[in-house]
């Protein structure tokens, strides 16, 4: 298929540790779940897998994998994490012809400690991944269909300058933000009539609109973009699109494994369908399968789909009207 996407955010080198030394405790005090370890021990782990990470580059895999052309801009060091993380990307038919460099620093890298169940702690060092900027980026002279754009690391000049050329070109955009661009909330709505897209989970998304549920909170954020999408682990998830709020559940119960790159196979799946020219329904489906296959394996590359031939979920849907 011809259509073309080029996805922006973060790259990283990914390293899953996983043991019975990691399983969640219930903190005494505030009732959630912790990983605790006493400072100076030394802690046996059972098991070990390397992987890449980053929302734009997981996302990239997706869209080639479901037979779309895609391409990754975003930013890495001169180092054997750089080298990897191109690596995996030209294996899977990425293009990554504008990925730009950075002479200090060194790429994205995360250390997940992986716990039973599927939950995990993540110790993060975003390095060259947070430094893309608008000078990196050679704006004017990209050509899409669809621009697929996660954490900027709150660079709202970057991000404005994307949409602004998108508009331009007829380019429709896909968003999944990161934590930098929710922190500002007003300038993140405020250019949201610029998106065709909004993907984020309940929390983000109710700081962005407020609401006492998903459902709540994706009827307040009606209209403000085509596509209003919301996931909710595995309570499902929500889409307010033309008028009509749909419902989708979990696509089917698997053992979890790993939580980690979840919301990037939704989003990811999601787009992939509209690129395609499928509506809603199959959206809702191919995100929520895709999903569901990456949280059965450990790392957010390996379980994403390579067919699209699936079963139709069951949707509860219902008008808007009113809200």
């Amino acid at each position: 298929m011809n259509v073309k996407i080029l996805t922006f955010g973060a790259a990283t080198q990914d390293v899953f540790l996983t043991g019975k030394a990691l399983h969640a405790r219930r903190d005494v005090r505030t009732r959630d779940y912790v990983e605790q370890f006493p400072l100076g021990a030394k802690i046996d782990v059972e098991g070990i897998h390397f992987d890449t990470g980053g929302g734009a580059t997981n996302a990239a895999v997706t869209f080639t994998r479901q037979g779309l052309q895609a391409e990754y801009i975003g930013k890495i060091g001169h180092d054997p994490a750089g080298a990897e993380v191109l690596r995996v990307l030209r294996r899977e038919g990425v293009v990554t012809e504008h990925v730009a460099y950075d002479s200090k620093r060194a790429t994205g890298y995360s250390t997940i400690l992986l716990a039973p169940g599927g939950e995990r702690t993540v110790l993060v060092h975003r390095g060259a991944s947070h430094e893309l900027g608008s000078k990196d980026v050679a704006i004017r002279t990209l050509e899409a269909d669809w621009f697929y754009i996660t954490s900027l690391a709150g660079n709202f000049d970057l991000l404005g300058k994307l949409l602004k050329h998108a508009n331009n070109r007829g380019i429709q955009v896909a968003i999944d933000p990161g934590g930098a661009e929710l922190a500002q909330p007003k300038k993140l709505r405020a250019l949201l009539p610029l998106i065709t897209v909004l993907k984020a989970n309940a929390q983000e998304l109710g700081g962005l609109f407020g609401g006492d549920s998903l459902s709540d909170t994706i009827r307040r954020a009606d209209g403000v973009c085509p596509y209003v999408v919301g996931t909710n682990g595995a309570a499902g998830s929500y889409a307010a699109v033309a008028g009509k709020l749909y419902q989708a559940g979990a696509y089917q119960k698997v053992k979890v494994v790993d939580r980690l790159g979840a919301g990037d196979a939704f989003g990811s799946g999601f787009v992939s369908a509209l690129a395609k020219g499928l509506g809603v329904e199959d959206a809702l489906t191919l995100a929520s399968a895709n999903a569901t296959s990456v949280v059965a394996q450990i790392g957010a590359k390996t379980g994403i789909l390579k067919t699209s031939r699936i079963k139709r979920m069951k949707l509860k849907i219902s008008n808007l009207e009113g809200k």
